[in-house]
């Protein structure tokens, strides 16, 4: 089955499935629970508990961030479309 452009009526066309986007947080829960560990390791706590309490404090409050920062993560499905290499455009 031949595929022609429908503004051109060439058969030079070819058909193109676009990548989906990934919008990924900047502050992400595994950040936050490294800024966690780190900042942890200035309390006054025990060495070996306080990096540990840091991490999982971090991972909590990176995880509330990202959930109010994204709310709803719906993913779309990217629709294939063809394009003319003739002139130039984009159809379905």
């Amino acid at each position: 089955m031949n595929i022609t452009c429908p503004y051109c009526y060439s058969e030079h066309v070819s058909r193109v499935m676009p990548q989906p986007s990934s919008s990924n947080s900047n502050l992400s829960s595994m950040t936050c629970a490294g800024i966690g560990a780190t900042l942890s390791k200035s309390l006054p706590l025990p060495k070996a508990i306080s990096p540990l309490l840091g991490g999982l404090a971090g991972v909590v409050v990176g995880g509330l961030i990202d959930g109010l920062m994204q709310p709803n993560k719906t993913i779309q499905q990217p629709i294939p479309y063809f394009h003319c290499h003739s002139c130039q455009c984009d159809f379905q």
